[in-house]
């Protein structure tokens, strides 16, 4: 029986910023309500705050080293994230205004999506959010950290706020993205093992990517 050919989805640098951002914004996000909240005594809190630090390193190393080692990848993330067209508008009214999600989850019903890219128009709101709330949070995050005592109270207000908007906006996307990811699991396997993923399931989710920008990795022939 010929092996079923495969194509690289993910590269290995990506998938390593991916695993990056999981150690460390979940950390982060986790113990930033906590500190937000303090709903422990003040030693609970300081430990919490310990963890967030621990968590924004690994956030900061992991996207900085993508951006100086793997940059090809990020303008192909950002090419890939701004390229909107008519079927990005058809799948968001099909899938968030008329309730794809819910017809192709819940009732297990078939919904002919719009032909997609290497990311869907969901992925690419998320990677946009990520993208500018990402580098706000590592900005600000530092800022907060190491000049609260001499930078202004107005600037430092205006960044305590925005560090908590954009973190709870991310959670709140990182929570469905888990979970489409998890749902969706051949996307899953892709990040996070050896970043192949069937040609035929490529054709299926991604049909536009296949056709214009698909890295074979195995062939029936071999």
């Amino acid at each position: 029986m010929e092996p079923e050919p495969k194509v690289l989805k993910h590269e290995l640098s990506s998938r390593l910023l991916h695993w990056g951002l999981i150690i460390g914004f979940l950390p982060a996000a986790l113990t930033g309500i906590i500190i937000w909240q303090k709903p422990g005594d003040e030693t609970f809190v300081n430990l919490a705050m310990q963890i967030h630090i621990i968590g924004a390193v690994i956030l900061t190393a992991s996207s900085l080293l993508y951006a100086v080692f793997a940059m090809e990848r990020v303008v192909a993330f950002i090419r890939h994230s701004f390229s909107f067209d008519k079927n990005d508008l058809d799948w968001f009214m099909l899938m968030m205004v008329r309730g794809g999600y819910i017809k192709k989850i819940v009732f297990r019903k078939e919904v002919e999506i719009p032909p997609m890219g290497k990311v869907n128009s969901g992925q690419k709101l998320f990677s946009i959010l990520l993208l500018i709330g990402g580098t706000f949070l590592i900005f600000s995050g530092w800022i907060l950290w190491a000049f609260i005592p001499v930078a202004p109270k107005i600037i430092i207000y205006w960044l305590n706020m925005g560090h908590l908007v954009f973190a709870l906006a991310l959670s709140m996307f990182l929570c469905v993205h888990i979970f489409l990811g998890v749902y969706f699991r051949d996307e899953f396997k892709a990040m996070f093992t050896d970043g192949t993923q069937s040609l035929k399931v490529a054709k299926e989710h991604a049909p536009l990517w296949v056709e214009r920008e698909v890295v074979p990795v195995k062939k029936a022939a071999d």
